[in-house]
């Protein structure tokens, strides 16, 4: 086998790894919570918990990938924690030391996602002909797999084999790190000298805009996340047709990471957060509008551009914008950013949603347009400055 292809293989094995566990995760952990009778409340109070942590750990943890500790050792770090704290939910029922082992789980979760994207993203500015779109998009499939094998389990097993699931799989992820990302890739200083010795490198006045960009955008999903599905089961779609509704979005995903995967290390993806900031207003717009199941498909299509284009546009700009001695910090700035918007638009829709119903989908659509007005200004600022913009890309 050529030895790009099997590096490719390798990272794609460690974003499938990470978000095998997030499959299961985010649909049926709280099914587990529900099996140990905790009320309603504190369940929404559980599943807050990672969003929290993600705002204020993703950044300072994901630093340490610009240091001497490296993303190798951060990553194996982030599943022997997971690894190690998963199996003490089977020993406790109470609530509070379940929010107690939520948060420390938490925070080795908040590592895991942005960091194989650091990695990922350096490995494809070292070597071109990688594609980080056949990378990332195996991480993809794996979630979409482990929705319908946890489904399965859950239902044969009962809602403790959650836990055990998400106890194993991290084997998986220290498996893959270990074969996916070399030694060398914690060294990212250049000949200058080692990180510690100079003051920080300072993320350019561009890439910030960017990240905001990206970060709202991504936010604008956070009413479907949370009520879509409630929405869908209101307005007489079937529980089966619903299911569609998201195999649609996904599939197209997919795709889209496939075809456009290659901007990464290649461009500044510019282009691409324009396109998916544009496809957030014109999505959830016309979503709010309670349209039949036919234009509901197309919308859930749509998801390829309003996400999947906007994070492959988001991760192009980092690897082109980002000074080496500063990728990690940059992705742990975006995970902080993009947690906090997602956190925010997600408690303000279900303010929305409870007056407004369906209206609740318009009330997103205005984040696509703060994505779309920044990105805009970062398209007349690139203008001025084309060298420093496209460096790297």
């Amino acid at each position: 086998m050529h030895p790009l292809k099997a590096l490719e293989l390798r990272l794609g094995a460690l974003q499938a790894a990470s978000f095998t566990s997030h499959g299961i995760y985010l649909p049926f952990f709280p099914l587990w919570l529900q099996s140990k009778a905790l009320s309603p409340t504190v369940i929404g109070l559980v599943v807050a918990i990672p969003i929290i942590v993600r705002i204020l750990a993703t950044a300072p943890l994901l630093s340490l990938a610009d240091r001497s500790f490296g993303a190798r050792r951060l990553l194996l770090a982030s599943h022997l924690g997971q690894l190690i704290g998963f199996p003490l939910f089977l020993l406790v029922d109470n609530a509070a030391l379940i929010m107690v082992l939520v948060a420390l789980v938490a925070v080795a979760q908040s590592c895991v996602i942005p960091g194989n994207d650091l990695v990922s993203t350096n490995a494809v500015q070292r070597h071109p002909g990688l594609n980080y779109g056949r990378i990332r998009g195996a991480g993809s499939v794996a979630f979409f797999i482990a929705n319908i094998v946890g489904g399965y389990l859950v239902g044969a097993f009962g809602p403790d084999v959650v836990i055990v699931a998400l106890t194993l799989i991290p084997v998986l992820g220290l498996s893959a790190t270990l074969m996916a990302v070399p030694k060398e890739v914690p060294e990212p200083a250049g000949p200058s000298g080692p990180p510690h010795a100079t003051a920080p490198a300072k993320l350019p006045r561009i890439l910030w805009l960017v990240l905001i960009a990206g970060a709202a955008t991504q936010a604008s999903h956070g009413a479907l996340n949370a009520f879509a599905s409630i929405y869908w089961r209101s307005a007489g779609f079937s529980d089966a047709v619903i299911g569609y509704f998201w195999a649609a979005g996904v599939i197209a995903e997919i795709l889209v990471f496939l075809y456009l995967g290659r901007h990464v290390g290649r461009t500044s993806g510019i282009g691409l957060i324009l396109l998916g900031s544009a496809a957030a207003v014109v999505r959830f717009s016309i979503m709010s509008l309670g349209p039949g199941a036919e234009v509901t498909v197309v919308l859930q299509t749509m998801h390829s551009l309003s996400f999947a284009a906007t994070h492959i546009g988001t991760m192009a700009a980092l690897a082109a914008m980002a000074p080496m001695q500063a990728r990690g910090r940059a992705q742990g700035i975006y995970g902080s950013l993009t947690a906090l918007a997602i956190a925010a638009s997600t408690i303000v829709s279900g303010m929305i949603y409870s007056q407004a119903g369906a209206g609740v989908f318009a009330a997103m659509a205005p984040l696509g347009a703060i994505g779309l007005i920044l990105m805009l200004v970062v398209v007349r600022l690139q203008r001025g400055q084309p060298q420093r913009a496209g460096s790297g890309g």
